[in-house]
């Protein structure tokens, strides 16, 4: 788990947004590799095992499929990953172009439940959950994969900031909060108007025990 990415991260209780607490046992550059990620609301605790956070440790996960070199610069461009400060998130099945992604772009990339066999690491962190565990207004890209749940695309797409895109495949409907900009015979790609987006709420600074 990137250690900056640890201020995007929410507990998945119902209750207020807050920050989680890294409890770090091993590193290695700015990656967390053994720890726990604590919430200081209601106490829960969720470990971080060879880099990956486990809010949900029995989720369901896709079978990696190597992605074509095409599917990946798609995906990259589709979701304008160019700037280093923004955070892309990879649901499923989209997980499997993470490292490749990585190849061509400078974004840290957030995966959701991605396939096995993808390492956390070298500005790839992973996350297992069935809502995205993600701050509201937190991330600029998403791609979501057939596979997804209301619950989850939902949460995905509060988790996006203004101007903040949404790819996924066309037989999944829209999020209301999002308008689609492009479409071909696999993939759309939706926008969320500024007006349109979640104000996230103003935090203290997150600390580390």
């Amino acid at each position: 788990m990137f250690i900056p990415l640890v201020d995007v991260l929410r507990c998945t209780r119902p209750h207020e947004e807050t920050w989680l607490v890294a409890s770090i046992d091993r590193a290695e550059d700015r990656d967390i590799l053994e720890g726990t990620l604590g919430c200081p609301s209601c106490l829960a605790e969720y470990p971080i095992h060879d880099g990956i956070v486990s809010f949900e440790p029995s989720v369901a996960r896709p079978e990696f499929l190597q992605p074509s070199e095409n599917d990946v610069l798609r995906l990259a461009a589709a979701l304008d990953l160019v700037d280093p400060r923004m955070t892309a998130v990879l649901h499923g099945s989209w997980g499997s172009c993470a490292p490749l992604i990585r190849g061509v772009s400078p974004v840290p990339l957030l995966l959701v439940n991605p396939p096995e066999g993808i390492a956390s690491g070298d500005g790839i962190s992973i996350v297992l959950s069935s809502v995205a565990p993600i701050a509201a207004a937190a991330v600029n890209g998403v791609a979501v994969d057939a596979r997804v749940t209301d619950a989850m695309i939902g949460s995905l797409a509060r988790s996006l900031r203004g101007g903040g895109r949404m790819v996924g495949p066309i037989a999944l409907t829209l999020p209301e909060s999002l308008v689609e900009i492009a479409r071909d015979d696999e993939l759309w790609v939706a926008r969320l108007d500024t007006a349109m987006a979640v104000s996230a709420p103003i935090l203290p600074t997150r600390r580390s025990r």
